[in-house]
């Protein structure tokens, strides 16, 4: 081959879902971009050599679903934890207004792109308003919104108009399911597909809605899959995180968030202050005390007291999520035959595998490890899962593989360790394994939010979403 060779990567176990590959190979970076990968590649016209032997050489992750804002400071460390994690692009999943006011002081080389979250609606809002609040989160930089149905739940006409608004302009909506009819369960899943009618849709983490509420959770299993199989036009993820994240807010005496208030039920507690109180001393509540380092949640008596020194911005957490149902979505796929399998040659079900991280719990690639141990996933499939279909939900064609041409995001892992050696973003080394070095990044965002974003000074690209899998699906 010819032409410059800024970075090269020699000996590696090369994984690319695109190309079907698992091999060793060397792979050549010019500038941003992927320029060759090869059985052997000479190192004399590089600029850079990295002996990546005895490492598995994957994309980078696209993590579909992240939280990245810290309510707490002016400057989150979502952008380098999620580096650290080989995260190279990230989509925010409720706030990405907020991720643009602190990234002055936050972003780590990532590439990032979001939704924006809209308040509940009741009965007497105005379509008007919804279609204002969707144009107004296009306009400052998002390229969608999302229903924040299972924590603060809209009525059922409010979420069928938003997503009729956002089919309209063509823009990506999802749902976290739930709303005043139906809460964040299999039932409220069921209830979103069926406000979608048809229409283009995200459904959030489908495992969340099957923690028993309503059936065995191995039935829930099979009737979530059974729904994503019916309507073939809506998209979704599945993250592998044990604990969840909710909010402990209270306003006038009672639990603002809806989630708090399933997580007790699901225990058998009240759902008021009376059954978090209980909770948290019983070891089932937790919450995060503030900190510089990684969140670690408490619980008990020391849980409880960090709750109430500061409700209106505390995050709780409950373990809720079933690793059951959360692998079992993950892997599930249909045969040649028609058949639901949970291994093997087939198309998944659920597109994606996500972390609902950012600030925590990312941790796609130590949880997908354990599925590639268990042998139910393939380090390919894993691959396919974290980094090529997150990437194509958004039409990110130029991310999530590694054909030449492809943007140069490269992660790069020691297997048996389950650790990331070094994260590389745009050519560039963003973590080292040791430190962050990246600054700056890029956000992707909708034509209409350019203006906000040089406004910032913040580097951007407008996408277009008509390429996108969530779109292609019509």
């Amino acid at each position: 081959m010819g032409g410059r060779i800024d970075l090269l990567f020699r000996g590696a176990r090369v994984v690319d879902a695109e190309a079907d590959l698992d091999a060793v190979r060397d792979v050549a970076v010019a500038g941003d971009k992927i320029t060759a990968v090869e059985p052997e590649i000479s190192p004399g016209r590089a600029r850079r050599v990295i002996e990546a032997r005895g490492l598995a050489l994957l994309p980078g992750m696209v993590d579909s679903h992240v939280h990245m804002v810290d309510g707490r400071s002016r400057r989150s460390a979502a952008h380098a934890r999620l580096a650290r994690a080989g995260v190279t692009t990230a989509v925010e999943f409720s706030d990405m207004r907020g991720v643009l006011e602190q990234w002055a002081g936050s972003s780590a080389g990532l590439t990032v792109l979001g939704l924006q979250a809209l308040p509940a609606y009741d009965g007497r809002t105005r379509s008007s308003r919804i279609r204002d609040d969707v144009g107004a989160a296009l306009r400052d930089g998002c390229i969608g919104v999302k229903i924040f149905g299972g924590h603060y739940p809209s009525t059922p006409a409010a979420a069928a108009q938003i997503i009729g608004t956002a089919d309209d302009l063509g823009v990506y909506v999802a749902f976290h399911a739930g709303t005043t009819e139906h809460g964040s369960d299999l039932a409220g899943m069921r209830e979103a597909v069926e406000l979608a009618g048809g229409r283009s849709l995200h459904i959030a983490h489908t495992n969340a809605y099957l923690r028993g509420l309503i059936h065995d959770p191995l039935e829930e299993n099979r009737a979530a899959i059974q729904l994503l199989r019916d309507h073939p036009r809506v998209v979704s993820e599945a993250h592998l995180g044990p604990l969840n994240m909710c909010f402990g807010r209270v306003r006038d005496g009672e639990l603002d968030d809806h989630i708090v208030r399933n997580c007790l039920r699901l225990r058998g507690y009240p759902p008021d202050l009376a059954g978090l109180r209980q909770a948290f001393l019983d070891g089932f509540a937790h919450a995060f005390p503030r900190g510089n380092g990684e969140p670690v949640p408490v619980t008990g008596e020391q849980g409880l007291a960090t709750w109430r020194s500061d409700t209106e911005g505390s995050i709780l957490s409950f373990p809720v999520n079933l690793r059951m149902t959360a692998y079992l979505q993950t892997c599930a796929r249909v045969g040649d035959a028609g058949d639901v399998r949970y291994e093997g040659p087939g198309d998944f079900v659920v597109d994606a595998i996500s972390s609902d991280g950012g600030l925590w719990r990312n941790v796609i690639l130590d949880q997908g490890l354990t599925m590639v141990q268990l042998g139910a996933l393939s380090l390919v499939e894993l691959v396919r899962k974290a980094c090529r279909q997150p990437a194509a939900l958004f039409g990110l064609n130029d991310k999530g593989h590694l054909n030449p041409g492809a943007d140069a995001d490269l992660v790069g892992v020691d297997l048996d360790r389950r650790r990331v050696e070094f994260t590389v973003a745009a050519g560039q080394m963003i973590y080292d394994g040791e430190r962050i070095t990246g600054t700056g990044g890029t956000v992707l965002t909708s034509p209409e939010g350019t203006e906000a974003l040089d406004r910032r000074g913040i580097p951007h690209r407008a996408i277009d979403l008509a390429d996108s899998l969530f779109r292609r699906r019509r």
